[in-house]
């Protein structure tokens, strides 16, 4: 069993500004277990597990008034990934697209849909332009898989999603805290092009077209992945103004640490702190706990930004503390530290 890639295509402004909508929705979608995103590998973007057992693979378009014949298409991608050697691997299927034609849609005000909820006509020439387009393409598909139960098989598992047009909309879901500390339109807008941007230049290396591998988890080795964790780490980073894995200690931290005993090393309790941050950042089954210390910090703070980093932590509800499993005091301070100098500097 082996993956045959085929040659890659040249970003547009465009096609990139839909392809990295195409991962941030995807990636908003955690109940689906994305940990790592493939980005021009398998399709624009394809989400994996963390051992790459379960795919989910997306095309993206980012043209608008789509006609039904584009559709079908625009689906070839899509259908060859569901009947390759790895079709096993392909848990859902989902094109995006900047909008459809009026001729598409029996209910025009949805935005992510089914193959049943298109029109009868459109659907039929969904599915013809489908099997015209593969039969155009020297893609290994044998027209013998191009029967109409396969097909029907295939759209009757495919998603539809039409992109939302702000920017914005696809950062505000990863922050997951109130109005006080939530980043205006523009710098929402710029984590949107950092995050675009750096999907882009994975899209613009050497390509793979030819490369051939045994199982979906050899794509790591190609240079090609995106770490859900780092997205995410990018996000928070750029709310808070810091990076707490690489940054300097924060200065109210400091002041902290020349009033412990001179035989704890300072390096070791940050370092400790960074990490315990991390951890409760990363812990999937306690992330509200996170987002609630920092909106209370940041209360706190904005009730009186004279108060030290002792004291706003002795502000804190019981029960905020005690939902930080990874938290102890002294990353608890850490933490308050980096909120307040990062956030107020």
């Amino acid at each position: 069993m082996e993956y045959v890639f085929t040659a890659t295509e040249t970003g547009t402004p465009s096609g990139n500004e839909a392809e990295a909508k195409a991962l941030l929705h995807m990636l908003d979608a955690t109940e689906d277990g994305i940990e790592l995103f493939a980005v021009d590998c398998f399709n624009d973007v394809t989400g994996m597990d963390n051992p790459c057992f379960v795919l989910h693979d997306a095309q993206s378009k980012a043209e608008k008034n789509i006609s039904p014949a584009k559709l079908g298409r625009y689906l070839v991608t899509l259908l060859e990934n569901h009947l390759s050697e790895f079709s096993q691997f392909f848990d859902s299927l989902t094109l995006f697209v900047g909008g459809v034609s009026k001729t598409v849609l029996q209910n025009p005000e949805l935005v992510e849909f089914g193959f049943h909820d298109i029109e009868a006509k459109a659907q039929k020439k969904v599915q013809d332009s489908l099997i015209e387009e593969c039969k155009k393409r020297k893609n290994g598909i044998d027209d013998n898989l191009l029967s109409e139960d396969n097909i029907n098989d295939f759209l009757s598992k495919v998603h539809f999603v039409i992109f939302r047009e702000n920017r914005e909309d696809y950062i505000k879901p990863l922050v997951r805290t109130s109005a006080p500390i939530m980043p205006d339109s523009k710098k929402l807008k710029r984590i949107f092009t950092e995050i675009r941007d750096k999907q882009s230049a994975l899209k613009n290396r050497a390509g793979i077209a030819g490369k051939r591998i045994t199982h979906p988890d050899r794509v790591i080795d190609l240079g090609r992945v995106v770490k859900r964790r780092d997205i995410e780490l990018l996000v928070i980073q750029r709310i808070l103004n810091r990076d707490f894995l690489r940054d300097d200690t924060p200065k109210s931290f400091i002041h902290y640490l020349n009033q412990i005993p001179d035989e704890e090393d300072p390096d070791a309790i940050t370092e400790d702190c960074r990490h315990a941050i991390y951890r409760q950042f990363f812990d999937k089954n306690n992330s509200e706990a996170f987002w609630t210390f920092l909106d209370e910090v940041v209360t706190t703070i904005d009730n009186s930004n004279q108060k030290d980093i002792e004291e706003i932590y002795d502000q804190l509800k019981v029960e905020t503390r005690k939902a930080c499993t990874h938290l102890e005091r002294r990353s608890c301070l850490y933490f308050i530290a980096t909120i307040k100098d990062g956030l107020y500097k």
